[in-house]
């Protein structure tokens, strides 16, 4: 992977940054993407540009800063996006707002202001939708279920601080016989999860309105490309969970003798 743009912008203690992962098929939805971000009630400070695949393809449109760019000139995959903690020009208390490339964001005018009042309140990190400590959805909108067990990628906000041994982490995971979760087809936001859920940070359930994915964009969306690959798309996360105890998933206790099998909710 290599870097570009580098800059330090004095635009604000900490700043916010948004983190947009994309690749050369899904230009049009970043573009687009990135125009409503100038609209929002809280604009970023700045956009780390995560350039999948582009090699030295023009990078999209953005006249946000751009903090700082990194190319692959093939596909890796999204994981990348989050090693942006080794990067020298993020501070440890910068915080990065992860957004999908095709997220549609006309209903919710206070997306990023929803996501930095969560985590600066909560003290530790936010998510625009997931899943609750009581296992149930905790979708995107005007209400919060409180704090989360899984932080879904899109809306995923943490410090820079907070990503710290990420790599390692997936690199225990995999040498234990896991998934590369950092990889072209990993569940990298429910690594994410399972590392902030092992260092301590608590994840609450921002109320940011309504998102949703771009008309035409989900055949080119990683789920599409693992589902292509008649991939399990929770097959990950129990991965993760066998292995580092992370609780996405509901452990039942073994029945007692003579009594009726359990039913998973």
């Amino acid at each position: 992977m290599t870097t570009e743009a580098i800059e330090v912008l004095e635009i604000a203690n900490p700043r916010v940054l948004a983190l947009v992962a994309t690749i050369p098929a899904r230009q049009r939805f970043c573009e687009s993407l990135l125009k409503e971000l100038e609209k929002q009630s809280r604009k970023p400070d700045g956009v780390i540009l995560v350039l999948d695949g582009y090699g030295e393809l023009p990078a999209p449109t953005c006249e946000l800063p751009v903090v700082a760019t990194y190319r692959t000139p093939e596909p890796s995959g999204p994981g990348a996006r989050w090693l942006v903690a080794t990067s020298p020009n993020i501070a440890p208390d910068d915080i990065i707002v992860c957004i999908d490339d095709d997220t549609m964001l006309q209903e919710a005018p206070g997306f990023i202001k929803a996501l930095v009042v969560a985590i600066e309140s909560g003290n530790g990190a936010a998510a625009a939708m997931g899943k609750g400590v009581d296992y149930k959805a905790a979708p995107p909108g005007k209400f919060s279920r409180g704090d989360l067990i899984h932080g879904a990628g899109c809306g995923l906000t943490v410090r820079a601080k907070h990503l710290v041994g990420l790599q390692e982490f997936a690199a225990e995971i995999q040498t234990a016989g896991g998934p590369d979760a950092l990889g072209l087809l990993g569940d990298d936001d429910a690594l994410v999860s399972a590392h902030l859920w092992k260092t301590g940070v608590r994840v609450v359930h921002a109320k940011t309105g309504n998102i949703y994915a771009a008309p035409g964009s989900r055949s080119t969306s990683q789920t599409a490309a693992r589902l292509g690959q008649h991939q399990n798309l929770d097959a990950q996360k129990h991965a993760i969970q066998k292995l580092t105890g992370w609780p996405c998933f509901k452990v039942l206790p073994p029945p007692t003798v003579g009594a009726r099998p359990a039913v998973r909710s």
